[in-house]
């Protein structure tokens, strides 16, 4: 097995703690915050998240993401 494969849920457990952009399937926005626990499902809880559409932004406070609703995880620049 290769040494330098890295999993996503390790990736992203990486990320606790930081500010993060989560991109949604089929739903045409984003949502960014601070990533506070995630589990092997990918579920993320965000704190002081923003929803970010076509219409604007719009904020949350905490929000629970479904893991199979997820189609991108980024840090925040």
């Amino acid at each position: 097995m290769v040494s330098g494969i890295v999993l996503p849920i390790k990736k992203v457990n990486s990320l606790v703690d930081t500010n993060i952009v989560v991109e949604i399937k089929d739903e045409g926005c984003r949502f960014e915050g601070l990533l506070v626990a995630m589990d092997e499902y990918l579920n993320l809880h965000l704190e002081d998240a923003v929803e970010i559409t076509a219409a604007g932004r719009r904020n949350l406070g905490c929000v629970v993401i479904r893991g199979n609703n997820i189609l991108s995880i980024a840090p925040l620049n």
